[in-house]
This record gives structure tokens, sequence and C-alpha cells, in this order.
């Protein structure tokens, strides 16, 4: 039987969570610089696996929890998508707008964590499907137009 929360069969399933401040800048994670792991020291939001009989949302909260500290309220689904320069991945992405400060963050895996108008993104090595979500789906989704 196919797995319909899963369009990619034998691709693992993720979540990934962009956070949003009230003044429009994103929180992003960078991630460690380790060979083996998909997009090493890159710019990306917070997320991973979706574990075995877990809904895409509840890993989505989950991953932000584990790897901020930070609770996050119901997050709005933005789109699914292929890393294709990753492990080929088929990822679900989310985002929630508040009042999120670097200093909150209690980080469990990464190098750090910064706050980043979108004007600025371009200048940060990011994972390429993120960087593809921001501008083809968050931009438009945060200005009202999505």
């Amino acid at each position: 039987m196919p797995d319909y929360n899963n369009p990619l069969p034998g691709r693992r399933r993720a979540a990934m969570v962009l956070l949003v401040a009230r003044d429009g800048r994103l929180l992003l994670h960078h991630r460690d610089d380790k060979p083996g792991i998909p997009h090493p020291g890159c710019w990306a939001g917070f997320g991973g696996a979706v574990e075995p009989g877990e809904s895409v949302e509840a890993a989505a909260r989950r991953e932000v929890l584990e790897e901020t500290g930070l609770a996050i309220a119901t997050p709005t689904f933005l789109c699914d998508v292929e890393d294709k320069e990753g492990r080929g991945d088929w990822v679900s992405l989310y985002f929630v707008q508040g009042s999120f400060d670097p200093a909150d963050v209690v980080l469990s895996e990464g190098q750090g964590v910064g706050l980043f108008r979108r004007e600025d993104l371009d200048t940060l090595r990011m994972t390429p499907f993120v960087r593809l979500a921001i501008s083809e789906h968050l931009v438009a989704r945060l200005s009202g137009q999505g």
C-alpha cells in the first residue's frame, strides 16, 4: 500500500520550521560543519526526520523544541519540497511568527543561531531548498499575497 504521507517512496520524510520574528527577521540555525551531514555549515530552518507514526506537523513542533528549547504554536504550512542537493528528503516547510530572540534559544545542535533580515539572506551560505522556499513562498505569505 502506498504511503500517502510520503510522495517520494524510499525517501526520508522530514519537516522544517522557519521562525519569523515580529519585525520580519528570520531566526535561522547555522548547521554543524561536519562531513557526512546534509548541507554542512549552511544556514537553515529548524527540523529533521518524521518518526514512524508521527504526523509531519508534530515532527515540526518536536524538532523545534529539541533543537532550540522553544515550544511553538501550531505552525503554518508553507510548501513541500524535495531536498535535491542533500539526501533527497521530502521536506514539508512550515513557518511560525512570534517574539523570537537568539538569547531565548537553548541550542542542542549546530554552530549557532542568528536573526536575519530577508534582504541580508543573499550574503549567507544557505541550504538551497530553504532559500528557494523563502523567496518563492514565505515572502508572498508574509506580504499577504500567498
